[in-house]
């Protein structure tokens, strides 16, 4: 039989399940229309998985309202056969953040808003492409575990060096930018951090508004750690992770010699909002040398000029190492910079974190 799933061998291969003919025929004519994707189509789970079993390809979308099994049904049976990308197809609402986490924690890589309106419609359309493109590219590279302008003895050994333990535990405050591909990481991580760890948190993971508190209420159950959606003016405790308002700054002031947080209403910075830009040069503000500012897995080059900030200040900057990212862009940013000391996969970087 010919496998009509193929297409184009330069061509990323793409399977869109969804009961939906309006969606299906959306994503399929927005990807095809740039010339790099090849689209196949299932409109129930049980096709998408006869599919998945047949073909190879290089992500699958998935909806998550579906006759048979739900999205995350789906997510998890095709894990079982495949390590393919997933991308959920989420709901603008609040139940729908509750189940794109259960996506995410199934295997989804990440997830992208189902439009309502027509100016969604162009924002889905435009984020669909470069996540998909994204998260392609980043599949076929060569050498998935290449540093950038760094020494390849920096990994691993660093750790060895009780000097680096030291500035951490010296810190007021560590600030974590983060983006694609970080729901499951940011949750791995805070389960595996010890229960008396000191230092707050401050994160900026990129999310609308419906889905910040439902992502913190969600890591605050499964860790039972002190984990909440951040709100202005709040003092910030040792022990406590801050997670950035969904369509708001979040930003560290000092005052009277202790830290609170700042929730700011101004423009999109490269796009995002949060944005760990403005969170690192907050800090690089008010807690100089005594912090530490990490960088993550997420495209585009947010956090970079922050978080040089904070390496000019003498605080200790982390990115995360290029084969444990989704999307290599944020960290390759900061490391292209100038503004990285450490390069350590999400392990490393709680390994190191518990030594203090």
């Amino acid at each position: 039989m010919k496998n009509d799933c193929i297409g184009d061998e330069f061509m990323y291969k793409i399977l869109v399940v969804d009961d939906s003919a309006f969606m299906r025929q959306l994503i399929k004519s927005v990807l095809e229309s740039t010339g790099k994707f090849v689209v196949t189509v299932a409109q129930t789970p049980l096709i998408a998985l006869d599919r998945v079993r047949k073909f190879k390809f290089d992500v699958i979308t998935i909806d998550y309202e579906m006759p048979y099994m739900n999205g995350v049904e789906l997510i998890k049976k095709i894990k079982e056969i495949t390590d393919t990308k997933i991308l959920m197809i989420s709901a603008y609402t609040r139940p729908g953040a509750y189940t794109t986490f259960e996506a995410l924690s199934a295997g989804a890589f990440d997830y992208i808003l189902k439009p309502s309106s027509e100016e969604e419609l162009e924002e889905f359309k435009y984020e669909l492409i470069k996540k998909l493109t994204a998260v392609c590219e980043e599949s076929k590279k060569e050498d998935a575990s290449k540093v950038y302008g760094l020494p390849a003895a920096v990994e691993g050994k660093i750790l060895l060096e009780e000097s680096i333990v030291e500035r951490v535990r010296l810190a007021r405050v560590i600030g974590i930018g983060i983006s694609t591909g970080g729901p499951p990481v940011l949750e791995r991580m805070f389960k595996s951090l010890k229960k008396d760890f000191p230092i707050p948190i401050l994160v900026v993971q990129h999310m609308p508004p419906n889905f910040t508190k439902p992502f913190a209420d969600r890591l605050a159950t499964i860790t039972s750690k002190c984990i909440k959606e951040v709100s202005d003016n709040e003092e910030i405790n040792g022990g406590c992770i801050y997670i950035a308002k969904g369509g708001y700054h979040l930003a560290v002031e000092e005052m009277n010699g202790k830290l609170y947080t700042r929730v700011l209403d101004l423009e999109k910075i490269k796009s995002h909002k949060p944005s760990a830009d403005i969170l690192f040069s907050s800090i690089a503000e008010a807690c100089g040398r005594a912090s530490v500012g990490i960088v993550m897995t997420g495209m585009g080059s947010d956090g970079s000029d922050g978080i040089l900030e904070m390496r000019k200040k003498g605080a200790l900057t982390i990115a995360q190492d290029e084969k444990s990212c989704v999307v290599f862009g944020m960290p390759k940013a900061a490391i292209e910079k100038g503004a990285i000391e450490l390069v350590l996969n999400p392990d490393q970087i709680v390994d190191l974190l518990n030594r203090v």
